[in-house]
């Protein structure tokens, strides 16, 4: 008979949930590792540079855009206690505008382990049935800055960053503070992308998540009380 108390059986879930993240970043660590040495091997030439230059241009504009489109949806609409996604979706981008800190006190595998997760089958679909050099580029891009991506929307809310880190938001190369603060003033209702953030100026300037947002409300999907 197990003599393990309330205690420990509270430390499962979460155990068992560190350990599929671990996983789940290792093997997402393989599978770029394999998809790098495959790209590399077919950069032949200048033109097979130049596409691979492009993908990876592409793959890095995407993640940020992808952040954006699910930043934006996670906070317009549903509700916390929604069944199902309002705990895992909705709730950490609510508490996220309650303490913004409070990522910044998460360890790697926190930020990373479940968007590694949600990689593995994009990685797993270039894996084994990538013949192109620009769709390899491409995936490993976009999956690299989307497992990333928490990672640098946390060095956004740090102050004390590295300088490597600084160098890297002043370039605009993972997104800004200042940048990223824009979201927090008012209503939330800009500035969603937080990959680097580049992708702001057309989802914003365009209105994209604003048009997208009275097509899903006048189809009935329900937005968020708050």
């Amino acid at each position: 008979m197990s003599t393990a108390g309330p205690a420990a059986a509270s430390d499962q879930g979460p155990r068992a949930q560190r350990a599929l993240e671990a996983a789940a970043l290792a093997l997402a660590g393989i599978a770029l590792a394999v998809l790098v040495v495959r790209l590399v091997r077919r950069v032949d030439s200048l033109h097979a540079a130049t596409i691979a230059g492009i993908a990876l241009l592409a793959g890095y504009l995407l993640a940020d855009f992808v952040s954006g489109l699910v930043h934006w949806f996670c906070d317009r609409f549903f509700e916390e206690n929604t069944p199902i996604v309002g705990r895992l979706f909705i709730a950490p981008f609510r508490e996220h505008h309650r303490d913004p800190l409070a990522m910044t006190r998460h360890d790697s595998l926190e930020l990373l382990g479940n968007s590694a997760l949600g990689m593995l089958p994009i990685l797993a679909a270039a894996w084994w049935c990538g013949d192109s050099l620009f769709a390899d580029g491409l995936t490993i891009a976009f999956a690299t800055a989307s497992i990333a991506a928490n990672r640098f929307h946390a060095w956004a809310h740090t102050t004390d960053v590295s300088r490597t880190v600084q160098w890297l938001q002043g370039h605009r190369l993972v997104l800004p503070p200042r940048h990223h603060a824009r979201h927090h003033r008012g209503s939330y209702t800009s500035h969603y992308c937080m990959t680097t953030g580049w992708m702001n100026a057309c989802t914003d300037g365009l209105g994209v998540f604003t048009a997208l947002e009275r097509a899903l409300r006048a189809l009935g999907m329900p937005a968020t009380s708050a």
